[in-house]
């Protein structure tokens, strides 16, 4: 809803295809709404706790193959009270929800950012070779 619908009247007039205007206009424009989704849900999985727990009756299941990092988390400082391990744990969780965010804004840079930072990249090299010409 939040795409206007002249786009899609502009790309029909000019002979694009459903599939071209789905890849050009509804993907790129989609974008950051997928970007906050996936993180917000690669979060949220990261940080599974109360289904497993209520399922395998505090246990992780056979096992404990439904065990979470969430889960063992608690544990550690609940349970066996190993404090330190628990949160060594939860150090390690926030560095990997940090990686798998920044993994997932690469992924979703759009071409227009891309071909910047290119832009600038070149720009960058051109200005250090005219001030070695000069020197």
């Amino acid at each position: 809803m939040g795409i206007d619908p002249a786009l899609y009247e502009a790309s029909s007039i000019d002979g694009a295809s459903a599939g071209q205007q789905f890849r050009k206009i509804t993907l790129p424009m989609l974008k950051p709404i997928m970007l906050y989704v996936l993180v917000t849900s690669m979060i949220g999985g990261l940080q599974l706790f109360d289904v497993p727990k209520l399922m395998t009756n505090d246990m992780g299941g056979p096992n404990g193959v439904a065990k979470t990092v969430v889960m063992d988390i608690s544990e550690g400082i609940i349970g066996s009270g190993d404090i330190g391990l628990a949160g060594a744990e939860s150090v390690i969780l926030f560095f990997v929800a940090g990686v798998i965010g920044i993994f997932l804004f690469k992924l979703m840079q759009s071409d227009d950012e891309k071909e910047a930072k290119k832009y600038k990249k070149e720009r960058k090299k051109a200005m250090k070779a005219a001030a070695k010409g000069v020197q």
